[in-house]
């Protein structure tokens, strides 16, 4: 996973209280080479770091 890609979707779920489906979309605006399933990767991976499914970063 690239670091970048998951600090951004992270910043929209936590600083922009961006809904999960809201972050795919919105990671299109910012990484528009990414494949939906790709972003939708990057988003759920951030869901559960910001909801405590893995640890912090």
């Amino acid at each position: 996973m690239d670091n970048t890609i998951l600090h951004k979707a992270i910043f929209l779920l936590r600083d922009c209280h961006e809904p999960e489906q809201q972050v795919v979309e919105g990671l299109k605006n910012y990484f528009p080479e990414l494949s939906l399933s790709e972003r939708e990767r990057y988003a759920s991976e951030a869901w559960d770091m910001v909801h405590g499914k893995h640890s912090a970063i």
